[in-house]
């Protein structure tokens, strides 16, 4: 049913899919790790700013109380506001961080993109594809092939007339002897 050439046309084709194939699947998981490290670095900044806040903040809070109370007791009581917003975050870790940070890296891991159903249609259109392509690198192998002996019939030609000019000339030669 298929020549030899047809197999190799086909094992070519295949191996050029293979190849898309292992880069698409390259550039997905380069995607993907890209998103996860952007999503951890965007969750370290914001972390770290809510922290300058906070600390801003007490500082702050120490500051205004101190005019009421001695300084002592307003940084015992920043202390405790402190101790109390970590009891809370600890309390609430798996709702604050874990939860949503693993929401987040598996619908980026795991998100899928629709796949293309093999019918008969997009089975045509790849072999109309191949079919142009086969008949573009068929008229580019012949007009390189053209391209070629006309060249070398350049070539023959300029040799033709370097001989010619030796013969007259080492003819003039020898008449003069």
């Amino acid at each position: 049913m298929f020549d030899r050439e047809e197999y190799e046309y086909l094992l070519a084709d295949l191996q050029e899919y293979g190849k898309t194939r292992w880069e698409q699947a390259k550039l997905t998981v380069l995607d993907k790790v890209s998103r996860i490290v952007g999503l951890l670095l965007f969750g370290l900044t914001v972390i770290l700013i809510v922290f300058v806040v906070v600390a801003l903040g007490g500082v702050a809070l120490i500051s205004a109380l101190s005019n009421c109370m001695p300084t002592w007791a307003a940084v015992l009581i920043v202390a405790g506001l402190w101790i109390l917003l970590l009891v809370i975050v600890v309390c609430l870790r798996k709702r604050l961080f874990l939860n949503p940070m693993l929401a987040a890296i598996s619908a980026i891991l795991f998100a899928r993109q629709p796949k293309r159903k093999l019918t008969i249609e997009n089975v045509q259109q790849q072999s109309e594809m191949l079919a142009y392509k086969a008949t573009e690198q068929e008229k580019n192998l012949q007009r390189e092939t053209e391209r070629i002996q006309r060249s070398w019939v350049g070539l023959f030609e300029r040799f033709a007339t370097v001989r010619s000019l030796l013969d007259r000339v080492i003819g003039r030669i020898f008449s003069r002897k």
